[in-house]
């Protein structure tokens, strides 16, 4: 919990983050557990209101800034989603 409060914290006092940028880094924060995101994009959509091009920018400022990491998931040999983390994902 003191880690969460820690990001949230220190996303709050960033000049570089717009409000609907420290919104949703926070609400994504609320839904992570061991820093891996798990909430489906559905429910983010409907919990803020927002639409799906709508969060897909935000994800990809969050992105950009380094906040959140995505890395696309494969299924039956095809790209099936997305998730999302808090940690760059090593490549060893």
């Amino acid at each position: 919990m003191e880690e969460k409060i820690s990001k949230i914290k220190k996303a709050l006092k960033r000049d570089d983050l717009g409000m609907c940028e420290k919104v949703i880094f926070i609400y994504l924060v609320g839904f992570s557990e061991n820093n891996v995101i798990r909430i489906s994009r559905h429910e983010i959509l409907k919990d803020l209101g927002i639409s799906n091009l709508t969060l897909g920018k935000y994800l990809n400022y969050l992105s950009d800034k380094k906040l959140i990491y995505k890395k696309q998931v494969r299924a039956n040999g095809r790209f099936s989603a997305n998730e999302y983390s808090f940690l760059e994902e090593r490549k060893d």
